[in-house]
Parts: structure tokens; C-alpha cells; sequence
């Protein structure tokens, strides 16, 4: 606990308006924001992953939310006066909120570049891209002082595993209506002649 109010202290040293104004602007991009932006690309070619995206997003946050108020872990600078709450934020500190909604958005990104682009240059792309901007923005939150590096790795490992459930359910359900579509498509032909 020590380390992690330590390198917040050391993150926020320093610290002038332009800094503070970039990572509020990345901050909330791991939240509704960055959700508009992802569904606004992915809606583009992949409309029923773009909505299956929201409910995940959705799901993911009440999850979280949930869990919140079970750990009922104070922010940072509710316990400690010599950190500043440059994020504007309330309520309690573990898991990160931002940072199980902005795995949730780099995980569906990813997907959605796989899907729909056949270049291993820009899949690879789009993955890194994704997740250092999850890392950026869970990097936010600790400089701005509203949550320890704990509450921000276990909400990116969160968001990730909620992301990956739901995928693979959306998967199996998508598989099996693709199948049934198919065979009615076959079944269809067959009376036809």
C-alpha cells in the first residue's frame, strides 16, 4: 500500500494545468465517451457487434459497481490529504471503473479489427494501439489521483474477463444463427424445386 500511495505522490510532483487537462481529456476516453467513439467505428461494418459492445459495456459496469460497493475501498485522496482529486470523482476506489470499461472498449476494437481486415500489419497495429491507450488510460487515473495501481490492474484484468465472456458467448450465439440460416437457406431451396 505504501508503493502504491508512493507513486502517486511521485506522479502527481510536478504536475502543471496542460498535464492535468490531457489526462482528463484520456480519463474520459475510458468511459462513455470513448464508448461513442467505439461504437461509432464499429457500428460502421459490424452494427450487431457495435450493440453487443454497449450491453457488454453496460453489464461490465454494473458488475463493477457491484463489486465497488462490496470492497467499499476509499480513493486515494479521501485517505491521504497530500493527494489532490484532479478527477473530479466520488464514491469508492476498487476495482476502476474507467479501466474495466476501456479494457472492455480495446478488447472489442481488437475484435472488430479482426473481423473486418485482412492486413496482419494493421490487426497487429490495432492490438497495440489498444492496449497501450487501456494502459494510458488507467495510468490517468492514478495520476489523477482517484485510484491505486491495484484498483487499476484489477479493473483492467475485470474488464478483460467480462470482455472475453461475453465475446465468446456472442460467438456461439452468432455461430449458431449463422448455421440455422444456412440450413433454412438450403431447406428453402430444396422445396423450391
Amino acid at each position: 500500500m505504501e508503493f502504491e500511495v508512493n507513486l502517486i505522490k511521485f506522479l502527481q510532483t510536478g504536475l502543471n494545468n496542460t498535464w492535468i487537462s490531457f489526462f482528463q481529456v484520456i480519463t474520459l476516453l475510458g468511459s462513455w465517451l470513448g464508448l461513442l467513439v467505439a461504437f461509432i467505428i464499429i457500428f460502421r461494418k459490424r452494427k450487431l457487434l457495435a450493440f453487443y459492445m454497449v450491453f457488454t459495456f453496460i453489464f461490465a459496469s454494473v458488475v463493477n459497481f457491484v463489486i465497488k460497493n462490496i470492497v467499499c475501498r476509499p480513493r486515494p485522496f479521501e485517505t491521504y490529504d497530500f493527494i489532490i482529486n484532479y478527477g473530479g470523482e466520488g464514491g469508492f476506489s476498487m476495482p476502476s471503473g474507467h479501466s474495466v470499461c476501456v479494457a472492455v472498449l480495446a478488447i472489442f476494437i481488437c475484435v472488430y479489427a479482426f473481423q473486418t481486415t485482412k492486413s496482419k500489419s494493421l490487426k497487429s497495429l490495432t492490438t497495440i494501439f489498444s492496449v497501450l491507450f487501456a494502459l494510458l488510460v488507467a495510468f490517468s487515473r492514478m495520476v489523477l489521483g482517484v485510484h491505486y495501481l491495484t484498483d487499476v490492474i484489477i479493473g483492467l484484468l475485470e474488464g478483460a474477463i467480462i470482455a472475453s465472456i461475453m465475446l465468446l458467448i456472442y460467438m456461439c450465439y452468432f455461430n449458431k444463427l449463422k448455421r440455422k440460416i444456412i440450413l433454412n437457406n438450403l431447406t428453402d431451396g430444396e422445396e423450391n424445386e
